[in-house]
């Protein structure tokens, strides 16, 4: 299966797949959840600090050998209203290709989600730095061009016959 093509065929912006080794794990990330901005920290237990330390959520990650990066990018001042609707949207759009891909991984692929989802801890939780992961995808991530670019991934273990 062509990961990229289904994600692409789904509508993500765009799609690449890397090592999970080059994903890049700032700790300190975690910060940002207990700052609280998004209104969920200590209330949902996809959020810290139920879902697990950064020391944790770092070994979680580092079970899996690829990761698919999947991207949303809002383009008009209307998409970029409603950033959680977006987010949740990309959500529903990540759980959708996760169960395709399921069936062709070796075990259970691990989602990443934009903002939590589900039971599915986001970026911030694992503590993976957005920009670094992007350049590694060759996708933008940051640009002065007026439009807002969101992510979600999903880690998975392939089978031997596949990358």
């Amino acid at each position: 299966m062509d990961f990229i093509k289904e994600a692409q065929e789904l509508g993500f912006a765009n799609a690449a797949v890397i090592d999970v080794k080059d994903l890049v794990f700032v700790l300190e990330y975690r910060q940002f959840c207990e700052e609280n901005l998004c209104g969920n920290f200590n209330l949902v237990p996809s959020c810290p600090p139920v879902c697990g330390t950064p020391e944790e959520m770092h070994q979680k990650a580092l079970n899996y050998k690829k990761a698919l990066i999947l991207q949303e990018v809002l383009e008009s001042p209307e998409e970029q209203l409603n950033v959680k609707k977006a987010k949740h949207d990309l959500n529903i759009l990540t759980e959708k290709l996760h169960k395709k891909i399921s069936v062709v991984t070796d075990g259970i692929p691990l989602i990443i989600s934009a903002g939590p989802y589900k039971q599915f801890s986001c970026m911030s939780a694992y503590g993976i730095d957005a920009q670094k992961m992007a350049e590694a995808a060759n996708m933008l991530c940051w640009a002065q061009d007026g439009k807002i670019r969101l992510f979600s991934l999903i880690l998975f273990n392939p089978k031997k016959s596949q990358f």
